[in-house]
């Protein structure tokens, strides 16, 4: 075993990396050079007691093992490097090894298994933490009941490999693809401010942006665009957009309101409020601005709201068209005109293409999202109430005998939770970080033998109903990811790459919607569910393990 520099401090965290020497996505080793040189500089900067775990999981036999191919510091500084081996025998044991080259979260699990740390941070070996999250950890006021995410904002990948941490960070923040936020992955602008997607229900001419609040953009049909929003969606109005003096929206209630009209405020950054209405349909918003205009427009949903059925998001309304409408007094008040429903017909058939493509795609098992407006529901309980169209036609009027008992044992509270918690379960693997006798009770990551896609979303739903509370570190603490190749990780562009290179191999993933069953019935049971043996984490199996030099040692 060859033994690094001396580290006399026991470790506050461990980072656990897994990861093999085979150019996934890419220069490979540059991108590993760059994490381990920025943390091993933050970790003597902030003097944090650490250790770092590289998990190098079956081995290419034909190029040499990372604690060889990468550069090694004159000093450690307080973290220890170690370099845990999984052979290529052990490898073979899985059923989909020939096709799938590393386990990821089961290699994580191994280096999970060995740590030493206090606190156990699972990441992966192209990330940069900014220097403010650096900061936070070293001040080793970790609560060992939380579990800690954070956003992933992800870089160009030409980061310079040579060049300082600060410069490398400061790339990084000027040069920015996307955020992985807990409500989805946005584009953004190359300094991180916000901007619309390629489709979008707002037009970029008009200079409109949004804000927080907004969930990513979605289709219903080839034409219709939307955005569902939280219960606070905010709307951004920069100093050079073009506009007229009021703001016009197609917008519609939610199912989380559970079939009320939806109670819809907006107001100005500085709490004035502009308009309040009612809106129980499909409609058009006309809110008239005042003068000076306001930078940040906030719309407010009133009142109690819930997800529904396994959707852990909370979608109080959506909006079709977001634009500039025409000149008003600023005084007037805000209008909600009907009348905005695109033909039936024309409605029907996008709707139908919808089906067709989600049955095309997403088959065997499809679960369809389908807003019931308020109108709509009466309407349909009109006809049900009545015997259908026959008992409309004969005019039959509906008084159903009801059972009291049967009735009391109905009357649930109509906000009853039917879902997980919306936990920040978006790009998680590149950031866990629990005490590390959680980790062990709930030993590890789920053990699939299947591609690591959402095994990393199911630990968070472990994690929370196995006790710890999330806590989400909000900017300026984040993580710097740098691109890799379309195709060989999930981004939004490459995902159907992938997703078709799996498929072609017979390599299963995990489906979203399995983490969220799974997540709902943990939470309806007050319990984790755990999915591995007291073996996890191969530990029944004695591990190669081997630490670097430090060039002075070496010299």
């Amino acid at each position: 075993m060859v033994m690094a520099a001396a580290n006399s401090k026991e470790p506050y965290i461990s980072l656990v990396v897994a990861t093999r020497n085979d150019d996934h996505g890419g220069n490979l080793l540059g991108r590993t050079q760059i994490f381990l040189d920025g943390w091993l500089t933050q970790a003597k900067r902030y003097d944090i007691p650490c250790e770092l775990i590289f998990v190098e999981w079956n081995p290419p036999a034909d190029r040499p093992p990372l604690i060889e191919a990468l550069r090694w510091p004159a000093d450690f500084g307080p973290c220890a490097v170690r370099f845990i081996e999984v052979p290529g025998e052990v490898h073979a044991r899985y059923r989909h090894g020939a096709g799938l080259p590393l386990y990821q979260m089961i290699g994580k699990n191994v280096g999970i298994r060995r740590a030493r740390g206090r606190f156990i941070l699972a990441t992966n070996i192209d990330i940069l933490f900014s220097n403010q999250l650096a900061e936070f950890l070293a001040a080793r006021k970790l609560d060992p009941h939380r579990i800690y995410r954070v956003d992933r904002y992800d870089a160009m990948s030409d980061v310079p490999a040579n060049a300082s941490l600060d410069e490398q960070l400061a790339y990084c923040g000027s040069h920015l693809l996307r955020v992985n936020r807990r409500e989805g992955t946005f584009e953004v602008a190359p300094d991180g401010g916000p901007k619309l997607s390629s489709q979008d229900v707002a037009s970029v001419e008009s200079g409109i942006l949004l804000g927080r609040g907004w969930f990513t953009p979605e289709r219903l049909g080839p034409l219709d665009t939307f955005r569902w929003a939280e219960e606070t969606a905010e709307v951004l109005i920069p100093a050079g957009a073009a506009h007229n003096s009021s703001l016009v929206l197609d917008l519609e209630p939610g199912p989380a309101s559970l079939g009320d009209p939806l109670e819809l405020q907006v107001e100005t950054e500085h709490e004035k409020i502009l308009a309040r209405v009612t809106v129980e349909s499909r409609c058009r918003l006309q809110v008239p601005l005042p003068a000076p205009r306001p930078a940040r427009l906030i719309f407010r949903a009133l009142g109690e709201f819930s997800p529904v059925n396994y959707n852990t998001r909370t979608l109080c309304f959506r909006v079709f068209r977001l634009g500039w409408g025409p000149e008003t007094a600023s005084a007037a008040p805000a209008t909600v005109a009907g009348g905005i429903q695109p033909r039936w017909f024309g409605n029907a058939w996008r709707s139908l293409q919808h089906l067709i493509a989600k049955l095309a795609h997403e088959a065997p098992l499809v679960t369809l999202t389908v807003p019931v407006s308020p109108r709509l529901r009466r309407i349909l309980k009109f006809y049900v109430d009545r015997g259908g169209l026959t008992g409309i036609l004969l005019g039959r009027s509906h008084e159903p005998k009801v059972d009291a008992a049967a009735s009391r044992a109905d009357e649930v509270p109509r906000n009853r939770p039917q879902s997980a918690h919306f936990l920040h379960t978006n790009a998680s693997g590149d950031f866990q970080l629990a005490a590390r006798e959680h980790w062990f009770n709930l030993r590890g990551y789920a053990e699939f033998d299947m591609y690591s896609m959402n095994i990393d979303s199911l630990f968070s739903f472990t994690a929370q109903y196995g006790g710890l509370i999330e806590e989400f570190l909000g900017d300026p603490m984040r993580i710097y990811h740098i691109e890799h190749g379309s195709g060989s990780g999930w981004t939004p562009e490459g995902q159907q790459q992938l997703y078709t290179r799996l498929a072609a191999k017979g390599i299963p993933v995990l489906d979203n919607e399995e983490v969220l069953r799974w997540a709902a019935q943990m939470r309806r049971l007050h319990t984790p569910m755990i999915f591995n043996p007291d073996n996890w984490g191969l530990g029944n199996l004695v591990l190669k393990e081997t630490s670097p030099r430090s060039t002075a040692a070496s010299a």
